[in-house]
């Protein structure tokens, strides 16, 4: 067998065994939490490659250095209204860390710490490699971190965290609502749907007027993750990026098959009972119940708006300006990033950006223009 059925065969045998511990049936969160963290076999904690061209999916920070620099701008007003550090959850590859440090090093930003919130082994490795080799003037100013850290002062960034948090599956059928499960049949893992059961995913489809078939998603994760950000932020601001909707786009009629999709070189599916840790699983980011939850937290919402008007307001176009257009062999690339950047077609409207903060009295550079909180 090659390492990918094997890997394969592996897994499948992991989740058979994992299934029979739970009378065969296993709700699609907890499914998608072990295929993607699981500390052996979950695709974050694997050897693989997952950013960049030669892994399975690129993200923003891969496509351009601006990005980072751009980013940088927000970081730096946050920082100076709050002082302390910079959280980075998740980080990836760690280059946007290194573009984000080497910038403010260039604007004369002071900031105590740069933190990694990293629960992959391998991922926080290939972060260090990075720092050493990129930033290593500034590089004793990172520390990695295993648990939030308590009465943090300064910014928390998360770069595509939110979308990779486990949901919950709900399927609209001539039965009613079901939550729809994993279960094992055949030597092969197999869609199964059951009674729902908990009172905040009842609450949900209470509320939907739509008629099947229909299937969704809910990430209840993403309160507990806006509630531990809550509980460790003292005063500073939470910056979260990702492609998402509102709450009324997410819950469209039309969008009967939701928004879960997987990753695996650079190839996008629906199916992730196909090679379940061997490729990314993820779903659109309901904004409004992120705000939601914030509020709930006592968190103020701050802004909401596009990749694209956040880029704009906090920079990019500047930066891409101050690069000399003779010097095709780097303005010509740039260029073609930060049309992917902000191209509504590619990234810049389906990506979001939205900000909640603490003791922050004043506006957020980024959500200057075209703020779409009302929306929500």
């Amino acid at each position: 067998m090659t390492a990918d059925t094997s890997d394969q065969a592996l897994t499948l045998a992991i989740f058979k065994t994992l299934l029979g511990e739970n009378k065969n049936w296993l709700d699609f969160a907890s499914f998608m939490h072990h295929a993607l963290y699981d500390s052996k076999n979950g695709y974050y904690t694997g050897n693989a490659h997952k950013f960049g061209s030669h892994g399975d999916f690129i993200t923003a920070p891969e496509i351009s250095g601006l990005f980072g620099r751009t980013i940088a701008k927000q970081v730096a007003q946050v920082l100076q209204i709050s002082g302390g550090s910079i959280l980075e959850l998740g980080g990836g590859s760690g280059i946007l860390g290194c573009d984000i440090l080497a910038e403010l090093d260039r604007l004369e930003c002071s900031v105590d710490e740069y933190l990694f919130f990293e629960p992959s082994p391998t991922l926080t490795q290939r972060q260090k490699e990075r720092v050493a080799q990129f930033v290593p003037g500034i590089g004793d100013k990172v520390r990695w971190v295993s648990e939030l850290p308590t009465n943090f002062k300064g910014i928390i960034l998360a770069n595509e965290v939110f979308d990779a948090l486990p949901v919950h599956l709900l399927s609209c059928t001539d039965e009613g609502w079901k939550e729809r499960g994993v279960a094992f049949q055949n030597e092969s893992l197999v869609w199964k749907d059951s009674v729902i059961t908990d009172e905040r995913l009842c609450s949900v489809v209470n509320h939907l007027k739509i008629d099947g078939p229909y299937v969704t998603e809910v990430c209840l994760a993403a309160n507990g993750l806006v509630d531990n950000l809550a509980e460790s932020l003292d005063i500073g601001a939470v910056i979260a990026i990702d492609y998402g909707y509102e709450h009324q786009v997410y819950y469209h009629p039309d969008r009967r098959d939701g928004t879960l999709s997987c990753h695996y070189q650079h190839r996008v599916d629906s199916n992730p009972l196909d090679r379940p840790g061997l490729k990314d699983i993820t779903a659109h980011v309901d904004f409004t119940r992120v705000a939601n939850a914030a509020v709930d937290a006592s968190l103020d919402v701050c802004g909401y708006v596009t990749q694209a008007d956040f880029l704009v307001n906090c920079g990019i176009t500047d930066l891409l300006q101050a690069i000399d257009p003779d010097r095709l062999e780097e303005y010509l690339p740039a260029v073609s990033a930060v049309q992917k950047l902000l191209s509504p077609g590619i990234m810049g409207d389906m990506f979001k950006v939205m900000a909640f903060s603490r003791g922050i009295n004043e506006p957020l550079v980024g959500f200057s223009r075209r703020d779409r909180r009302h929306l929500l």
